[in-house]
């Protein structure tokens, strides 16, 4: 599963530890495949694309996907 989004998120500069938002978009579709999966704890590989830093200080998200386990 793979979402591309204009703005999926951002990772934000901090003094001890940064802050990342995400914004998990899915269809309808997309959803009901991801609750039993979660629910049988099957997510793996969760990912996200982070770009180069922008003059606020934050680096924009702009995809993430996720794989699952098939046992």
């Amino acid at each position: 599963m793979k979402t591309d989004h204009p703005d999926a998120g951002a990772l934000f500069e901090a003094d001890q530890l940064a802050s990342l938002s995400l914004s998990l978009e899915v269809t309808r579709a997309q959803f009901s495949d991801i609750l039993p999966r979660f629910e049988a704890k099957r997510f793996r590989d969760f990912h996200f694309l982070v770009e180069a830093k922008e003059a606020d200080g934050r680096w924009p998200v702009r995809s993430w996907g996720m794989g699952t386990a098939t046992a």
